[in-house]
């Protein structure tokens, strides 16, 4: 069993691990790990506390995959809900679809009764306020509702260096290979802009491997 993750996903990686450990599937517990990460308001990058996009709102994307059966399920852009990844995964559970986003991925994550949750916090609110009042030029900030964001979005500048997300990638007891990426949807980003299109980038943050000890063997 394998467990493979980046600095982001440090504080949701012993759960996951621990439940590989027991035998549980990957999607199991990359979900179970990702949904720590997302909570936790000390991770800027993923969920609650991630910086907002240029309207100062919070947008989270998140998708899982199983590797045996290639199906996928994603979010993008998705507003008021706590654990995008768990949105993600009744979408590859439930629907035909592979993406859903904006409000459509807010009305499946209410029928499907998701923690809803006001992911603003006070920290990020503050800094996307600074910015606004800093950056913005004073026309605009009269007209904001209306306001031309193409160019603001181009020199927007993202708090989190990094600008990284959480992957879980996880091989189960039974050979299953999944996987679960997750993060806000890009600092500075026009609504609804899905951050995934940074996919291409390289990787700008160190990975870890944690390779499990074997399942016992059966007792006979």
């Amino acid at each position: 069993m394998i467990l493979v993750t980046n600095n982001e996903g440090t504080v949701g990686a012993p759960t996951t691990a621990r439940l590989l450990a027991e035998g549980r599937p990957a999607l199991d517990a990359i979900e179970a790990g990702i949904r720590l990460v997302e909570a936790d308001p000390n991770v800027r990058t993923v969920g609650r506390g991630g910086w907002p996009n240029l309207l100062g709102e919070v947008e989270l994307d998140a998708c899982l995959m199983d590797g045996t059966t290639l199906r996928t399920g994603a979010v993008g852009a998705l507003r008021g809900f706590l654990h995008p990844g768990s949105v993600a995964r009744e979408i590859m559970r439930r629907l035909p679809h592979e993406l859903l986003v904006g409000k459509g991925a807010a009305r499946f994550a209410r029928e499907v009764g998701a923690e809803p949750a006001e992911n603003l916090t006070e920290d990020s609110r503050r800094a996307w306020q600074a910015w606004f009042d800093n950056e913005v030029p004073e026309p605009l900030r009269k007209h904001w509702s209306d306001a031309p964001l193409a160019e603001l979005c181009r020199h927007a500048v993202d708090p989190e260096v990094g600008r990284d997300t959480t992957v879980f990638l996880a091989h189960d007891r039974d050979r299953n290979i999944c996987s679960g990426p997750a993060r806000r949807g890009g600092a500075g980003n026009i609504r609804a802009a899905w951050a995934t299109a940074r996919s291409s980038a390289p990787a700008r943050t160190p990975m870890c491997a944690t390779a499990l000890p074997p399942a016992p063997a059966p007792a006979r």
